[in-house]
């Protein structure tokens, strides 16, 4: 069983600090969506840029798996776990992207004018979150308590963090995969947009927090997750 000594602080919109356990659960779903965008782009990208991009979001959940297979190894090296953390919660924001874009503008559609500004939009949204989240990392903003952290503030005060978290992801990943099946057109083209925005704007969060875990345990190294 995983704790801390300390419980670290941990800014919005997660119930609680990223914990080096993402790592035996998340490559497996990263390598999954990207190998499925990987044998599509296959067909589709005719200049390959997409294709170069999802062989590295499958060549890093494969180096993720490998590595959260040796748990007394990924304890002892907690800095380059949570780096890989990070880099596949950002795989899940491309991979999910992804996905919008098809939606957005089909499997003909990928270099095309909307594809240009879906990905420019994207990418700078990705920007200013990862700032925003940032914010809240600052040692002035620290002693704050926000509520948009606190599980009661969903009237759910009886769910263990567990229980939260899997209910948290399991309603995201299978809206995910049912109801674009129920879409078509416009509404489809909405959708992909808003699943764009939404992973965009709310998983910068658990990067930023990695990032932070990485610094916090350097800083103190006393704090370490133990096994």
């Amino acid at each position: 069983m995983v704790n801390m000594a300390n419980e670290r602080y941990h800014g919005p919109l997660i119930t609680d600090g990223v914990s080096l356990a993402y790592i035996k659960l998340f490559p497996w779903i990263t390598l999954f969506i990207s190998s499925v965008s990987l044998w599509g782009t296959t067909f589709i990208d005719k200049l390959g840029v997409f294709r170069v991009i999802f062989l590295c979001c499958v060549s890093v959940s494969v180096v993720s798996i490998v590595w959260s297979f040796s748990q007394r190894l990924f304890f002892r090296f907690q800095s380059f776990t949570y780096v890989l953390i990070a880099l596949i919660t950002f795989i899940f924001v491309l991979d999910f992207n992804f996905i919008g874009l098809l939606m957005c503008v089909g499997n003909g559609g990928l270099y095309s004018v909307i594809s240009a500004i879906y990905n420019t939009v994207m990418c700078l949204l990705f920007l200013v979150f990862c700032g925003i989240y940032a914010w809240y990392y600052l040692p002035k903003n620290q002693g704050k308590v926000w509520k948009i952290n606190q599980w009661e503030t969903y009237g759910a005060k009886s769910k263990g963090k567990k229980e939260q978290w899997r209910t948290n992801f399991g309603i995201a990943f299978g809206a995910v995969l049912i109801v674009p099946s129920l879409l078509t057109g416009y509404i489809e083209n909405v959708f992909g947009v808003f699943l764009g925005l939404l992973f965009t704007a709310t998983l910068p969060a658990v990067i930023v927090d990695a990032v932070y875990a990485v610094i916090y345990i350097r800083k103190y190294p006393e704090e370490k997750e133990q096994v």
